[in-house]
């Protein structure tokens, strides 16, 4: 009897110490670190709307995040705001301004940045996350030229 306890007690051991392994084996999705920060243009002004968006060069996966009145936002890949993966990304700011033919609007949207920034074929900007400690971004960018 002692030796059948034995038998069921080391099969059980030997199951429960593979149950991480196979819960972890479903998901493809990388590990994700919080990631805030702030877009300003290079005079300090906050950036008052629009998107950050980072492409991982390593998994080609995106972080995005909405800009606040402030030019603070925070990034989320799988969800809106788990952060985004390990590595270096390349990061563009994006912004959608409408003003030709709508009623003046009560809030105050800010300078509009520069274009160059909206593509990751032009924009300068990379960003670094890292595993441990905090990611806090800070973007700088230039305003649109005015025609």
């Amino acid at each position: 009897m002692h030796s059948v306890f034995q038998s069921v007690r080391t099969r059980f051991l030997i199951l429960v110490a593979f149950i991480p392994v196979a819960v972890g084996c479903g998901s493809d999705r990388p590990a994700t670190y919080p990631v805030s920060g702030r877009v300003v243009f290079s005079n300090g002004q906050p950036v008052k709307s629009g998107t950050v968006e980072l492409l991982s060069q390593e998994h080609k996966i995106n972080a995005t995040g909405t800009i606040r009145s402030d030019g603070t936002f925070e990034l989320g890949t799988f969800t809106g705001n788990d952060g985004a993966c390990e590595g270096t990304h390349s990061a563009i700011v994006m912004q959608m301004i409408i003003s030709e033919g709508l009623h003046k609007h009560q809030q105050d949207h800010g300078l509009p940045v520069d274009p160059m920034y909206g593509t990751y074929s032009t924009s300068p900007l990379n960003v670094t996350v890292q595993a441990e400690g905090k990611n806090e971004v800070t973007l700088t960018v230039e305003p649109a030229r005015k025609l």
